[in-house]
C-alpha cells in the first residue's frame, strides 16, 4: 500500500511518496552510478530481459531483497513513484517482471518523463509483469505510476500487458486503486472505463486506497502548497486512527502503521524543483511521522543516501529501532516528533537561506553533510536500540512478533529464504 502525489508550483513541482510494504522490509536509499554495459542480458529480480548500452546515474528507494524500486529520480531529472493496484488479471504468479522493476529500468533508460513511460510500455508488453511482490507473504498485483520531469508529468496505469495513460494538469495523487475512466488514452479498445473494466473492487475497497486519496487531495488541493506541506501530506494519520496509531493501525492512514490486514511505510521521499535548483529529501527510514527528511543533492552519496546496501540498512535498522522504541513506550513518541520535526525545521529554513546566495557544488555538499551528521546525533541520543532490547516486552504484541525477526534475511531473493 502507498501513495503518490503531485503538485505544479509557480517555478516548478513537488513530487513525494510514501513507500508502505511489510513492516520489517527495509526500503534502502541508494545511488546507482551512470554505466556502460557489455553484456547483452540484465538479471531483474525473477527474470533476464535484454540489456542496452548505457544506463543513466539515479537515486533509488529499493526493498532490499529486490532488483527494482519504489520511487527515485534519475539525473535527468525524471522522478517516477508506483503504486499497487488490485485487477482481476489471473496470471499474476507467473514470475515476469516487478512493477518495482519496471519502474527502475524506466529510471535507468529514460532521459525525459515522456520516455519513462515509452520505455514501460515497451517493456510490458515485451516481457509483461508478475510475480510475489511481497517480503514474508505471498503478495501479487499490478502497478500504476506517476512520472514527472521539469517539464511535465504523466498517470500510467496497468493491468497486465494493458495500460492507460493521462497527462497531469497541476495536481494529482495515485494510490492502490485505478483512477482512469476518461480523458486518457490507451492500448487497447478502451475508450472509457480502464478503471471499471479492470479493477478488482473487493480488494481495490479493503486497501483503503479511498480514503487516502481523499485526504491527499486535501493537501494537494490548497492554493498555496510548499514542501513543508508534502511532508505534512505524507505524515498524515486518519482521524480514526489518532488514539491506536502504533498499537492498532489503519490502511486509512497516508503514513500508515502495521495493523494485521495493513502495512507500514517503511521509506518516503520527497522532491522540489524549485527555477534551477532540485533538492531530494529523503527519510532513509520507515515512518515519516517520527522521523526527519533530509536534504541530498544530485549526485552526491551522503546518508542518507549509500551505495552500499548493507551500509543503507544498518542506517535503517538503527532508526528502526528508534521507532520501535516509541511503539512500545520506551522513549516519549511525542518528545521524538518534536525534536525530529525541530531539526528538520532547521533544515528547511537554512536551505532557503542558502539558495539565496546561489550556492556552489562544495557548499551544498558541506549543507547536506552538515543535516545528515545533526540527525545522526539525535538518533544517537535517544539511545533507543540498547533501550528496546532490554525492553522487548513492552511492544504491543503485534510488534513484538515483527521485531523478534526484524534484520533477518532481509537481502534473500526467494520468499523462503527470508522466512527462515
Amino acid at each position: 500500500m502507498c501513495d503518490t502525489l503531485y503538485r505544479k508550483t509557480p517555478d516548478g513541482y513537488i513530487f513525494g511518496k510514501n513507500s508502505d510494504r511489510g513492516p520489517n522490509e527495509p526500503n534502502l536509499a541508494l545511488f546507482y552510478p551512470r554505466m556502460e554495459h557489455k553484456e547483452k542480458t540484465l538479471k531483474c529480480t525473477y527474470i533476464e530481459i535484454e540489456q542496452v548500452p548505457k544506463t543513466h546515474a539515479f537515486y533509488l528507494v529499493q526493498p532490499s531483497w529486490m532488483w527494482g524500486g519504489e520511487m527515485g529520480i534519475n539525473e535527468h531529472g525524471v522522478v517516477i513513484g508506483n503504486e499497487a493496484v488490485f485487477t482481476k488479471g489471473c496470471d499474476k504468479k507467473e514470475e515476469r517482471l516487478l512493477g518495482m522493476d519496471l519502474l527502475r529500468l524506466a529510471l535507468e533508460r529514460a532521459a525525459s518523463a515522456t520516455e519513462a513511460k515509452e520505455v514501460i510500455k515497451d517493456l510490458l508488453r515485451r516481457y509483461g509483469q508478475g510475480g510475489n511482490c511481497g517480503f514474508d507473504k505471498k503478495f501479487y498485483y499490478d502497478n500504476s505510476y506517476l512520472i514527472a520531469d521539469d517539464n511535465e508529468a504523466y498517470v500510467l496505469e496497468t493491468a497486465g500487458r494493458d495500460w492507460a495513460e493521462m497527462k497531469i494538469d497541476s495536481r494529482y495523487n495515485i494510490s492502490n486503486r485505478l483512477s482512469l475512466n476518461a480523458g486518457y488514452s490507451a492500448n487497447a479498445n478502451l475508450a472509457a472505463g480502464f478503471a471499471r473494466k479492470h479493477s478488482d473492487f473487493l480488494y481495490t475497497r479493503f486497501s483503503g486506497s479511498a480514503q487516502r486519496e481523499r485526504d491527499a487531495c486535501g493537501y494537494l488541493d490548497a492554493k498555496k502548497f510548499s514542501l513543508e506541506a508534502m511532508m505534512r501530506a505524507l505524515r498524515h494519520h486518519h482521524e480514526t486512527n489518532e488514539r491506536k496509531l502504533y498499537r492498532k493501525g489503519s490502511v486509512k492512514s497516508v503514513c500508515m502503521h502495521a495493523s494485521l490486514l495493513g502495512d507500514h511505510t517503511t521509506g518516503s521521499m520527497i522532491v522540489e524543483r524549485s527555477g534551477e535548483r532540485t533538492s531530494i529529501w529523503f527519510t532513509g527510514c520507515s515512518s515519516p511521522c517520527l522521523s526527519a527528511f533530509k536534504p541530498v543533492y544530485f549526485p552526491l552519496v551522503i546518508p542518507p543516501v549509500f551505495t552500499d546496501p548493507e551500509e543503507s540498512l544498518s542506517y535503517w535498522l538503527r532508526r528502526e529501532y528508534l521507532t520501535r522504541a516509541a511503539f512500545a513506550g520506551i522513549i516519549d513518541a511525542s518528545r521524538l516528533r518534536e525534536s525530529m520535526r525541530a531539526l528538520e525545521a532547521e533544515f528547511i529554513k537554512e536551505e532557503a537561506e542558502l539558495f539565496a546566495t546561489a550556492p556552489d557544488d562544495a557548499t551544498l555538499r558541506a549543507f547536506s553533510e552538515k543535516c545528515s551528521r545533526r540527525e545522526e546525533e539525535l538518533v544517537a541520543s535517544f539511545n533507543a536500540e540498547a533501550a528496546l532490547r532490554s525492553s522487548f516486552d513492552k511492544l504491543p504484541p503485534l510488534w513484538r512478533r515483527h521485531t523478534a525477526r526484524l534484520g533477518k534475511n532481509v537481502f534473500a531473493r526467494e520468499l523462503s529464504e527470508r522466512k527462515r
